[in-house]
């Protein structure tokens, strides 16, 4: 079992930093604060998996919004149970690192993945009641925002193995007028819409969509027809 697991440790870290031009943090030429603002990431033995992070990948490729700079090509993963955004580093005296990039610094990053690109954005650029450090996939619309909290919990396996589990506990909310408004069903969204239930329902059902937290991105084919 440990050499199992060490085993699988080395592919996450060597999958971080393969590629220097696809991974690592963005450094600036004169501030070694963006060599030295994140700690070091430590696989533990609860993340051998990867079922922790956003689309169960250790690989995703994007770009960071890093202290307004926008950063492409940037290779990394994101640990939705723990808050983490996880990259590898090159210092400056060519050791390669892999870190958890600090939040302050870190204000966005998007996820390309099949054509589809994620953007998330630090919640106190987004609302003031939402958490300030944590990241929230955005989408904008003509009026209005959506905006998903992605979320994992780790609870114990009910077959007395004392293994682990993930289970998804994401959360949705609409941004109108400058008013966060929780969303957890289909009711909740069409509420906001109170002159187009009845096309919405007609619609939901047409396209087989299920409003909720675990399929958040049904709302958004909802919302991108109506919120015109």
């Amino acid at each position: 079992m440990k050499i199992k697991f060490l085993y699988i440790n080395l592919i996450i870290l060597f999958s971080l930093g393969l590629c220097h031009e696809l991974s690592g943090q963005p450094l600036s030429d004169n501030n070694i604060k963006t060599i030295i603002n994140g700690k070091i990431w430590i696989p533990k033995t609860s993340i051998s998996l990867g079922k922790q992070f956003f689309l169960d990948k250790m690989d995703l490729k994007g770009g960071f919004l890093f202290k307004g700079r926008q950063f492409e090509n940037i290779k990394f993963a994101y640990d939705i149970s723990n808050e983490e955004i996880i990259t590898a580093i090159e210092t400056q005296d060519n050791t390669k690192r892999d870190i958890v990039v600090n939040p302050h610094f870190l204000e966005g990053f998007s996820v390309i993945e099949q054509a589809y690109k994620f953007n998330f954005l630090r919640g106190d650029l987004i609302h003031p009641k939402l958490k300030p450090q944590a990241y929230y996939q955005i989408v904008k619309f003509h009026k209005l925002q959506y905006i998903v909290k992605r979320r994992k919990h780790r609870i114990l396996k009910s077959d007395h193995s004392r293994e682990f589990k993930y289970v998804l506990a994401n959360r949705l909310f609409i941004v109108k007028n400058h008013e966060l408004i929780s969303i957890s069903s289909k009711s909740d969204l069409l509420k906001i819409f109170p002159n187009k239930k009845k096309e919405m329902k007609r619609f939901i059902r047409g396209k087989k969509l299920k409003i909720g937290t675990k399929t958040p991105m049904d709302a958004i084919v909802l919302l991108s027809q109506f919120d015109i």
